[in-house]
């Protein structure tokens, strides 16, 4: 995206959370030389944290997420209902094509660094777990486990563009019929009150009361319903480190592991100086 476009058609609500978590795995299927197969490796010795990783990207809270999208037109509908709800709410005026733009760039750029961290992280500790199986005498460092969990947590952290959000939210409100709108105000008006203020994000849609059903209130409540979804993914993702490393280390025993293991070794460090 260029550095001067803003939230439009195709933008999502929630970035592409299945490709993040399953590319280190990607990334290792990838790696190939004479002795070994990057996706015989992850069958054979990652199969349990693969199986993790695939199982969280394709919950059905991650498959929803991605149908949150803005339509055409959907940012120029929402700025105009801004306009019009700035008199009874002097709160929104704040709400313009430059702040919508800057945060949807600070999520972007935050959401991929902490995407390549991940994909980093997880590479040095299959590493480091390849290098105490090949040598056991050598004192393993600790220093990956906790990272790969911390940079996971952050990837999840950064997967709601609350710009995004917001254009589809008031896109949707615009559409609605006067008498129904009021009841959506508040909860519309806290919502754009929390683009800068991500503890909040969450917090924002509790608010909403609808004594009939409408379609932005159905809107709000699915988009509510998968960020307290991403709050399980956060907690399922601190299995990931000690799954790397108890697999691995218990395969290690078997007697192809030495040779397998080696060239594992050699092909994760190239990759991982290629990233840098």
């Amino acid at each position: 995206m260029s550095s001067s476009a803003t939230p439009k058609q195709g933008d999502h609500v929630f970035n592409a959370i299945d490709i993040a978590l399953l590319r280190p795995f990607e990334s290792i299927r990838s790696l190939r030389s004479v002795n070994v197969d990057g996706e015989h490796f992850l069958h054979d010795y990652l199969l349990h944290c693969y199986s993790m990783a695939r199982k969280m990207a394709e919950a059905p809270a991650v498959l929803t997420a991605r149908k949150f999208v803005a339509s055409a037109n959907a940012e120029e509908n929402a700025l105009r209902e801004f306009a019009r709800l700035r008199s009874r709410y002097p709160s929104l005026a704040r709400i313009t094509p430059a702040l919508l733009r800057e945060i949807h760039l600070r999520n972007s750029d935050q959401f991929g660094a902490a995407a390549d961290r991940y994909e980093r992280e997880v590479l040095t500790l299959v590493q480091r777990s390849l290098e105490a199986a090949v040598a056991p005498g050598a004192k393993p460092s600790g220093a990956a486990i906790p990272a790969v969990s911390i940079a996971c947590q952050q990837m999840l952290n950064a997967t709601y563009d609350p710009a995004a959000a917001l254009v589809v939210i008031a896109d949707s409100l615009s559409t609605e019929s006067l008498p129904t709108q009021g009841a959506l105000y508040s909860t519309v008006t806290g919502i754009a009150g929390t683009l800068d203020r991500p503890a909040m994000w969450r917090d924002a849609f509790a608010s909403l009361r609808e004594a009939r059903p409408t379609a932005t209130g159905r809107l709000i409540s699915g988009i509510r319903d998968v960020l307290m979804q991403i709050d399980l993914l956060r907690a399922q993702s601190m299995t990931f480190p000690a799954l790397i490393k108890d697999e691995i280390g218990q395969k290690s025993r078997s007697g192809q592991a030495g040779a397998v293991f080696a060239g594992m070794l050699h092909l994760v460090h190239a990759r991982l100086q290629q990233m840098r």
